[in-house]
């Protein structure tokens, strides 16, 4: 399977402090585009063959619209391999920035090079291998695993099979943060079942005609459920540092999801996330972040015949 990717990240940030740089970009933008070849290379509890080829995964030969989403407790736990056929960026800031040139070239980076990650029965994506050395910019490192992530939107409902105008909560914890307590909210409503098509139909890209997808709407949201008397996490309490201060979240996305696969066939997300937090040292010095983060994605399956002629 093939996926086109597009994301946008539009940062505004101040950083004061210790490190306080006056001349720095307030404001940048990055654009990033690719096309990934997906591979699932088998279940990687047990070793088995993909999905389709034993007796226990058959293949169907034709979309059933009333046949339900697939369930975690019907998905395997699989091991799969994306290779970056097309990787490029543009970054744009306000100002002169001397760090555009060296993300634009670790995008590039990703052009020819193989990334395996394995996807739990319940959506997560874990063991990523592949990325080291290529990028180091940590907004390019999120990017390039936030696509990722949303792939696996069809595995990620209810441990029943949902039905169109269910709804269902899930949680996981927001790691990557400066501020410990916080974790990530997502709420799905599993909206209908129609034609699968890509996340921007106006781009010219293909309906997927005769295939039947779930709609399915996720509100993502960042919450902290039972406030933290010290907010700095463990690795930087580790490394003699102390956090505190303020992060909030949210995100909308519209996914198609395959009622023949599971897979995602397209999902179109857009969100944004504003901080206020000061980072203390053991010697007294602080440093100071804020701002706000603005995201746009765009994921389509490629047709099977755009797939083959390239």
């Amino acid at each position: 399977m093939r996926y086109d990717i597009e994301f946008e990240t539009s940062s505004e940030t101040k950083r004061s402090g210790a490190v306080e740089d006056p001349q720095g970009p307030s404001r940048v933008l990055i654009t990033w585009d690719a096309t990934v070849r997906l591979e699932v290379l088998g279940d990687a509890t047990s070793g088995n063959e993909p999905p389709g080829s034993s007796p226990e995964h058959p293949t169907h030969s034709s979309a059933d619209p009333a046949r339900p989403i697939p369930t975690p407790a019907t998905s395997p736990l699989m091991r799969v391999r994306t290779t970056y056929e097309r990787s490029s960026a543009n970054v744009k800031s306000d100002t002169p920035d001397p760090q555009a040139d060296d993300i634009e070239a670790q995008y590039a980076r990703l052009e020819g090079k193989s990334v395996e990650f394995t996807l739990a029965a319940d959506g997560h994506v874990s063991n990523v291998s592949g990325l080291a050395g290529i990028l180091t910019d940590q907004k390019a490192l999120t990017s390039a695993e936030q696509w990722m992530a949303q792939l696996s939107g069809g595995a990620s409902g209810p441990a029943a099979a949902p039905a169109p105008g269910q709804k269902w909560t899930s949680e996981e914890p927001a790691a990557s943060l400066p501020l410990a307590g916080m974790f990530w909210r997502t709420q799905s409503t599993y909206l209908r079942n129609e034609n699968c098509h890509p996340a921007n139909p106006a781009g010219g890209a293909p309906v997927w005609g005769g295939e039947s997808c779930a709609v399915i709407l996720s509100k993502l949201s960042l919450v902290e459920p039972h406030p933290v008397h010290d907010a700095t996490p463990p690795d930087y309490r580790s490394n003699g540092l102390h956090t505190s201060g303020h992060w909030s979240g949210s995100s909308q996305s519209l996914s198609y999801v395959s009622l023949k696969t599971g897979w995602v066939v397209s999902v179109a997300q857009n969100g944004s996330e504003q901080m206020d937090v000061t980072v203390l040292t053991a010697y007294g010095s602080s440093v100071h972040y804020s701002g706000t983060v603005a995201t746009r994605s765009q994921i389509s399956l490629i047709a099977p015949e755009i797939s083959q002629s390239r």
